[in-house]
């Protein structure tokens, strides 16, 4: 079980009042971990939200709300900088998330009881609001620390050991060798996961971009070392690689994801990892594809080049395509071309963070079109009912896909 998972059983356990003395002492020790609200959002995810959200408290007001009450906003239960601007959680930041999630339970408890999914009619659900995603992630440290990037201010600085990070007024991270004229001792890394509903940029240690999108996961060395750079990839990233020389010689970059090793020297590249099939598309330059299988042939790719190496079948397809379809969701909007109904909605589920249901009789319906990412719900749904031969009915957060 993962730190987000225990996270997850503890807030549970103690909303319902089923945590024992051992497991609250537990909660209050982890409750100096600014993750914490990230989990308790997943939660308040979870459970749905009431007929009419904005009638109850966002899980962030409410903290806001708690800290800002002269009764308890007091020195030793608030966020502290230090002098060198350093972030430092106070141990007695416990009792301000005790009355925070005594307060969520209240809201939980009259939901359970009063707005119940089976209690409240079919066009009251339909109106639940769902909106895009955002530029959202959290971060994973070195020593197991998860951090919620949302939460920090722009100059808010992260001691890791002989690293220092800043978030900078763009929302992006940086690093710094604590002394500038001394040499990390090890590699060290860091991993970044943007949930359902969320995308983040990141700028390497290189200058290489990256930008993930919703539901993926990065691990990365913090600084790459002189002779290869590494990363690995799990869900989809447009990467723009920059080129990095040592003593004349280029350093080669890696991608690995699955069972599929990508190399480039410098480039720009899309792949998308979910589920059995790895697709990866060159926008320009020119990478190496190898598998982990030994009978799958090593793939090189030009641009405009898409390689589908689909992991169940054992099986690579090459072809020339047109990048846009690919590259649609980095310039914020969906583009299909004659894509299955299942593709689309798949691709509308990690954006918007809902679930997708479907019918009976659907009979292979395909869409073809350009969409705003940031579009209403309700109305991106209308243009793909209308193109695609299907409608849809929406209760809460999941939709049903009918023919």
């Amino acid at each position: 079980m993962n730190q987000i998972e225990q996270y997850s059983q503890l807030i549970r356990k103690y909303l319902a009042d089923q945590a024992s003395k051992e497991e609250r002492a537990q909660l209050q020790e982890l409750m100096d971990d600014p993750v914490f609200l990230q989990v308790w959002e997943k939660v308040w995810r979870e459970n749905s939200y009431p007929v009419q959200p904005a009638a109850y408290p966002d899980p962030h007001r409410m903290l806001e709300n708690i800290l800002a009450d002269p009764r308890i906003a007091t020195s030793a239960s608030t966020p502290q900088r230090t002098t060198d601007g350093h972030f430092n959680f106070r141990r007695n930041w416990w009792q301000v998330a005790a009355v925070f999630l005594a307060l969520c339970g209240a809201v939980l408890w009259g939901y359970y009881n009063f707005y119940t999914e089976e209690t409240q009619p079919k066009e009251q659900l339909s109106k639940v609001s769902i909106v895009p995603g955002s530029d959202k992630a959290m971060i994973i440290l070195e020593d197991g620390k998860q951090i919620d990037l949302s939460l920090l201010r722009a100059d808010t600085v992260l001691d890791q050991g002989e690293y220092l990070i800043t978030k900078d007024n763009k929302g992006q991270i940086s690093y710094r060798l604590k002394d500038s004229r001394s040499q990390a001792s090890s590699v060290v890394y860091n991993t970044i996961i943007t949930p359902r509903g969320g995308e983040y940029t990141l700028r390497m240690a290189d200058g290489s971009l990256v930008q993930l999108n919703a539901g993926s996961k990065i691990k990365y060395p913090v600084k790459f070392d002189a002779k290869l750079r590494s990363v690995q990839l799990e869900g989809e990233a447009y990467f723009e690689v920059a080129k990095m020389d040592v003593k004349g010689k280029r350093v080669p970059f890696i991608v690995q994801s699955g069972g599929q090793t990508l190399e480039v020297l410098g480039t720009h590249f899309n792949i998308k990892s979910f589920g059995d099939h790895i697709v990866t598309t060159l926008v320009e330059g020119k990478v190496k594809l190898s598998f982990a299988d030994a009978a799958l042939k090593e793939q090189v790719l030009a641009p405009n080049d898409q390689v589908v190496f689909d992991k169940s079948r054992r099986n690579v397809k090459k072809e020339q395509v047109d990048p846009f379809y690919s590259l649609a969701w980095k310039n914020g909007n969906f583009a299909f071309d004659n894509a299955s109904i299942q593709t689309v909605m798949d691709e509308v589920a990690r954006w918007y963070d809902v679930e997708i249901s479907y019918g009976d009789k659907l009979q292979g319906q395909h869409f073809s079109g350009t969409i705003s990412r940031y579009e209403n719900i309700d109305k991106l749904l209308k243009t793909i009912a209308f193109a695609g031969g299907v409608h849809f009915e929406r209760k809460g957060r999941r939709i049903y896909v009918l023919n």
